[in-house]
């Protein structure tokens, strides 16, 4: 890759908020995981725990904005490693009332044996700013 063209792809990395954001400090492998973001409070579940690879997972969002549930956003979980690529592994969440959305997600498995990963919850309400959170945790043998 040229310099110029990593220099570029480096500024874009920069610029992107999702980049810079820590995970919120919590393990899904013991239970729901929350932090909030744009005013939304976003609540990750996932299930079955311990959380393996090569499992489908049941993903539960619940958001709530000012001490309501949230409905009509879209929401798309995405799970991915960090600092290596391990392909689009994305869920978009159907509602299912009350502020709570649901889907499926398998985490796959990692041919170098790493075990840490992140989930990234993308908000996406009728009205409003978009709401980011990310968590991270690692899969179980």
């Amino acid at each position: 890759m040229r310099a110029w063209a990593r220099a570029g792809l480096l500024v874009a990395l920069a610029g992107c908020p999702r980049a810079r954001q820590d995970p919120a400090p919590c393990d899904l492998n013991r239970g729901a995981c929350a932090a909030e973001s744009a005013g939304v409070a976003i609540h990750l579940e996932l299930s079955p725990r311990p959380l393996r690879p090569l499992t489908e997972l049941e993903v539960s969002v619940t958001l709530s904005s000012g001490g309501a549930p949230l409905d009509g956003a879209s929401v798309v979980v995405e799970l991915s490693m960090p600092r290596m690529y391990m392909g689009e592994n994305r869920a978009a969440l159907r509602p299912v009332g009350g502020g709570r959305y649901a889907g499926k997600v398998v985490l796959v498995r990692c041919a170098s044996g790493r075990r840490d990963w992140v989930a990234d919850v993308l908000v996406r309400p009728s009205a409003g700013p978009e709401a980011h959170a990310r968590f991270s945790f690692e899969a179980t043998e």
